[in-house]
């Protein structure tokens, strides 16, 4: 399992898939949670960007996204 932040990017696994989320950020560089009373803690207030099968390939499409000339 992984739990990598980079950034306000927030890279996540399971036994299928990477996740790759971006977090939002308060005023002062911090992540913002929000307290979910379903489960009783604080989340990542994420919007996901990609689903990949490893970490390589999310790590390569994180690269691609932050460094789009396009963009």
């Amino acid at each position: 399992m992984i739990d990598m932040k980079i950034g306000q990017y927030h890279l996540t696994s399971d036994k299928y898939e990477v996740k790759v989320n971006r977090m939002s950020l308060d005023s002062h560089g911090h992540p913002v949670t929000s307290y979910d009373e379903k489960s009783g803690i604080n989340r990542l207030v994420e919007a996901p960007l990609a689903h990949c099968k490893n970490v390589e390939d999310a790590l390569h499409w994180l690269r691609g996204y932050l460094f789009n000339p396009d963009w």
